[in-house]
C-alpha cells in the first residue's frame, strides 16, 4: 500500500521507527530528532523543531549580556578620563580577562544567530546544509522558509522573548509526524462515538509514529 511504501522508505534503521522529514539521528542523544539542526554541547541537547525557540533565546540572551558587559567595560575602564580612575593590577587583569570572554561570546553568538536565521529563511538546517554543500546540491534545494509561528508559537508576540514553551498552531505539521493517541484526541473532538469504537477495535494504543 501507499502508506506502507511511505513509511518503509522513511524508517530509520537504527531507531526502527518512522523518520520525519529533515530529521536526523544523534549519536550522542541516541535518538532521532525532528528537523534536527545540530547537537549543542552548551545546551547538552539537540536543537530541533521542539526547542528551536529556546536555542534562539539562549543565543539572544548571551549576545545581549555580552554586548552590555562590553559597553560597561568600555565606559568604566577604557573611556574613563577622570583623575580618580585608579585601577589595581588585579583589577586590570580581571578587566582584560572579561574583555576577552565578552568579545569571544559576542562573536560566537553573532555567528550562530546568523547561522540560525539563515536556516529559518532557507528552511535548511545546519546538517542538511553541510551535506548539500559536500554534494554540491545547494542550488537544487526546494525547501520552504520556516514560518516564525512554527518556531515561537501562536500565543502572542509578547511571548516570543520569554523562556516559555511555544504553542504551535499545528503541532503535527511542525514535528513532521503524529501519534495514534493524538489522532484519537482529534477524532474524539469531531465524533466521539466513532473514535472510541475505532480505538477499541484497533491497536491504536501502540507506541508508534505516523507520517503527516
Amino acid at each position: 500500500s501507499h502508506f506502507y511504501h511511505h513509511t518503509h522508505q522513511n524508517t530509520h534503521s537504527q531507531c526502527q521507527t518512522f523518520k520525519p522529514p529533515f530529521s536526523h539521528h544523534c549519536r550522542i542523544c541516541n535518538r532521532c530528532v525532528s528537523r534536527m539542526d545540530h547537537h549543542c554541547p552548551w545546551m547538552n541537547n539537540c536543537v530541533g523543531a521542539g526547542n528551536l525557540k529556546h536555542f534562539l533565546l539562549f543565543l539572544l540572551y548571551t549576545w545581549t549580556c555580552s554586548s552590555f558587559a562590553l559597553c560597561l567595560l568600555g565606559w568604566n575602564y577604557f573611556l574613563c578620563e577622570d583623575e580618580t580612575c585608579m585601577f589595581t593590577p588585579v583589577l586590570i587583569e580581571l578587566v582584560r580577562v572579561m574583555t576577552v570572554l565578552c568579545v569571544g561570546s559576542f562573536m560566537f553568538t553573532s555567528s550562530m544567530l546568523m547561522n540560525v536565521c539563515y536556516g529559518l529563511m532557507t528552511g535548511i538546517g545546519t546538517i542538511d546544509r553541510l551535506k548539500k554543500k559536500a554534494n554540491n546540491t545547494m542550488n537544487d534545494s526546494d525547501e520552504e522558509p520556516i514560518l516564525l509561528k512554527d518556531v515561537f508559537g501562536i500565543q502572542g508576540y509578547w511571548t516570543w522573548f520569554l523562556p516559555m514553551d511555544p504553542v504551535f498552531e499545528d503541532f503535527d505539521h511542525v514535528m513532521g509526524y503524529s501519534t495514534p493517541q493524538r489522532l484519537l484526541r482529534e477524532q474524539l473532538k469531531e465524533n466521539p462515538i466513532d473514535a472510541q469504537d475505532q480505538y477499541a477495535s484497533s491497536n491504536a494504543g501502540a507506541s508508534c509514529f505516523l507520517p503527516v
